[in-house]
């Protein structure tokens, strides 16, 4: 009996404890609920296969920035712009960003230099359009199509398809051309206060310009030794544009290519146009001699000037500073943009554009790996609030809000910008922009000190008539490449002599130099561009 009560109290014990160990492992099961893998992967600190998982290392992507040499710059590598960069775009996209400096003045030879060492920035820079197409034709640079349609949704709307199609080659695209804000390209000015002096009008059409002119030399309303009533310097087919535009005759689109400029029917005309005004003693007398513009600059700032064409600023800017320069050597005088060229044939104004296109923006072969990261940085440049900051930064200390527009100030030390508007840091585009054209027009005047009051004007006059070369898209031919000096240094010797020449001289002197001019290349380029144009856009 008592054998039996003891294996009776053992297995009462048994089941006991049983029944606490079930009970134990019943709770731990309801109260701890097991560990689940995070959304963003495995905890660096939880070791649930023994091993630590590495951060993800950044990606390298190398920028070139251009180097201009502003006196007192901050390092255009390491400033407070580019440490910006990094913190804005870089560290929240795991992108580490090292930018490569280029001298401007070399941006074609270190290129060349960088692709033939295998050394080049992940993202290289040129306004050489000979020197893209030549890379893409030896294989050299990386395809971005799929990388901007993954990546630059952004960068896409803000370029646009026409803008874009200029960076693409069989259909796929190997260039990121910049956004060129300014196509106004060339204007003509004339001295407000002589104008008031003869109580005559601004000259609207070619022919009250060229008696406005004559009157000048006439008159000398400006009381001064010498008179210059139109400067021109050696460079006249952009000095004098004007005077050929009025005789130019409308052709297809193939032939304004093909025959751009000497060939174009109505040219000539306008060169035997300046020849009479030559021998009228009506245009600068040395201006073949004149390479580098410094004459007519001091002949202008000296008061001999009635009038002159070239850039569609030029009157405006500070370097040379034509205006405020003639003001403090003849107080009351002024130039003001004016549109006197009307078309012989339709009475129209026109002046050729500069295409839509800035800088071209490419990326090498070598590089390929990093083409999502490139077009992630580019798009991200592209948001307006990213484009404004780069170019006029905080307000109050790199601009003031005037009339609601921002307008740059000076800034020293540390927050100084590299360069103009941080142009070289918003590669997308050329020139300051607002996501209003009205407003950007607007506040490009702030540019021009002392003559914001004609900016508009010059621009809008600039922009009248205007039309982009139908074979602007078109990269150089070889034989351009080839000749392009020979035949550029001929061409300023056809107008040298054929201007100068005694006015029953003049189609002799004209048809033996445009002979000579084919001969020395001319003809294989027109051949070639030819040919290219049909190969383009087909016969």
């Amino acid at each position: 009996m008592k054998k039996r009560t003891l294996i009776l109290i053992g297995l009462l014990l048994c089941f006991a404890i049983a029944a606490v160990t079930l009970s134990g492992c019943s709770s731990k099961s309801n109260s701890e609920p097991k560990q689940q893998p995070s959304s963003q992967g495995q905890n660096n600190n939880f070791e649930s296969s023994g091993e630590t998982k590495e951060p993800e290392k950044p990606v390298e992507l190398k920028v070139e920035v251009f180097d201009r040499g502003t006196p007192g710059q901050t390092p255009v590598d390491n400033n407070y712009w580019t440490k910006w960069i990094q913190e804005q775009f870089g560290d929240k996209n795991n992108i580490k960003l090292t930018f490569v400096p280029c001298p401007r003045s070399q941006e074609v030879e270190m290129l060349n230099i960088w692709m033939s060492t295998g050394d080049a920035p992940d993202i290289c820079l040129t306004y050489d359009v000979a020197t893209v197409y030549k890379y893409y034709k030896e294989g050299g640079l990386a395809d971005l199509t799929d990388a901007l349609n993954k990546h630059g949704q952004q960068l896409k709307e803000f370029l646009g398809e026409e803008l874009l199609a200029y960076g693409q080659y069989d259909g796929k695209q190997y260039v990121i051309p910049a956004r060129r804000v300014i196509q106004a390209r060339t204007g003509t000015f004339i001295r407000k206060d002589w104008l008031e002096k003869l109580n005559l009008p601004v000259p609207e059409t070619t022919e009250q310009f060229y008696n406005t002119l004559k009157a000048f030399k006439e008159k000398n309303p400006g009381n001064v030794d010498k008179v210059i009533p139109f400067a021109m310097t050696a460079d006249v087919d952009y000095m004098a544009y004007g005077f050929f535009e009025t005789f130019l005759e409308d052709v297809p689109d193939k032939d304004y290519y093909v025959k751009y400029r000497l060939f174009l029917p109505g040219w000539k005309e306008g060169a035997r146009f300046l020849n009479k005004m030559y021998n009228e003693g009506l245009i600068s007398p040395e201006f073949p001699l004149d390479k580098d513009g410094k004459m007519m600059d001091q002949d202008i700032v000296r008061g001999y000037v009635g009038a002159y064409g070239g850039n569609y600023d030029m009157a405006l800017r500070n370097v040379p500073g034509h205006n405020n320069n003639l003001k403090k050597n003849i107080p009351g005088a002024e130039f003001i943009p004016c549109d006197p060229y009307t078309n012989v044939h339709t009475g129209q104004h026109r002046k050729e554009l500069y295409n839509p296109t800035g800088i071209r923006i490419i990326v090498p072969k070598t590089s390929q790996a990093k083409a999502d990261a490139v077009i992630k940085y580019l798009n991200w440049m592209a948001d307006p609030q990213v484009l404004f900051f780069l170019q006029f930064g905080e307000e109050g200390v790199h601009h003031t809000v005037v009339d609601g527009l921002p307008k740059l100030q000076a800034v020293e030390g540390e927050k100084m910008m590299p360069s103009s508007q941080n142009i070289d840091y918003t590669l997308i585009v050329n020139g300051i922009y607002l996501a209003d054209k009205e407003k950007t027009i607007k506040a490009n005047a702030f540019s021009y000190p002392g003559n914001e009051h004609l900016y508009e004007s010059a621009y809008n006059l600039a922009m009248q008539g205007g039309y982009v070369n139908p074979g602007a898209g078109l990269i150089p031919t070889e034989a351009e490449a080839k000749y392009g000096k020979v035949l550029d240094d001929k061409e300023l010797e056809i107008y040298a002599k054929a201007i100068t020449a005694k006015p029953e001289d003049f189609d002799k002197v004209w048809d033996s130099l445009i002979q000579e001019y084919l001969a020395a290349g001319g003809q294989e380029v027109l051949d070639q561009r030819a040919a290219l144009w049909d190969e383009m856009y087909g016969k």
